[in-house]
């Protein structure tokens, strides 16, 4: 779900479920709403997945939603993901410090919920300790695959002759992974809606505990 402008320059949000993930743009959406009907054969009812636009964009959101849930009082938890980049501590960091801004308490550490009301659960991709993004977790469900192999072999010859100028070697790996399909597409959500990534794969473990943990909370 696309988030629209409402009153005071603030995110107009219509809450329908008493769940929430927050995901940075549609390619998240995209990719967790398949990983759930994957992972969990739920057709996404019970959670309800909101594009904040980009990883700046949390704090307003947060802001929206606390508005918002002032007419659904049975809001249980909200769930945040968004990639470490090159920083996995100072994303995390920078998401609690939008929560404390927005009136919530914020968790712990990656992938803990806070003991409130709603309960709040941050997780850093890919893994909270690790620089990276949803593409680098891609990258290692498919690890062993013959298109694998053909794509690493790509890269390789990229840097070979300096030639791989890509800050991101995953999301590198990714568009060439994905050029390989029966029907090419560019971005790894529109793979996922297409059943390219392994969702079964431990790559995707303890994303999909998070998810679980925020849908079974309340």
């Amino acid at each position: 779900m696309m988030i629209a402008t409402g009153r005071a320059g603030l995110p107009k949000i219509e809450l329908t479920a008493d769940r929430l993930l927050l995901v940075e743009g549609k390619d998240e959406v995209n990719l967790l709403g398949r990983l759930i009907k994957d992972c969990f054969k739920d057709d996404g009812q019970g959670i309800q997945i909101l594009d904040v636009g980009s990883k700046d964009n949390f704090k307003p959101n947060l802001i929206a939603i606390k508005v918002a849930a002032q007419s659904r009082p049975t809001l249980r938890s909200i769930g945040i993901i968004r990639d470490a980049d090159d920083n996995p501590n100072g994303s995390f960091d920078s998401v609690c410090g939008s929560l404390r801004s927005a009136g919530y308490e914020s968790p712990a550490a990656h992938a803990e919920f806070s003991d409130a009301a709603p309960s709040i659960g941050v997780f850093i991709v890919p893994d909270g300790s690790q620089p990276g993004a949803i593409e680098t977790l891609c990258r290692r469900s498919v690890e062993g695959e013959a298109a694998t192999e053909c794509a690493d072999e790509y890269m390789e010859c990229l840097k070979i002759h300096n030639a791989l100028q890509s800050k991101n070697e995953d999301k590198t790996f990714a568009h060439a992974y994905l050029a390989a399909m029966r029907d090419p597409v560019a971005r790894v959500g529109e793979g996922a809606q297409q059943g390219v990534w392994d969702f079964q794969s431990p790559a995707f473990g303890a994303l999909s505990q998070f998810v679980r943990d925020l849908s079974s909370l309340g």
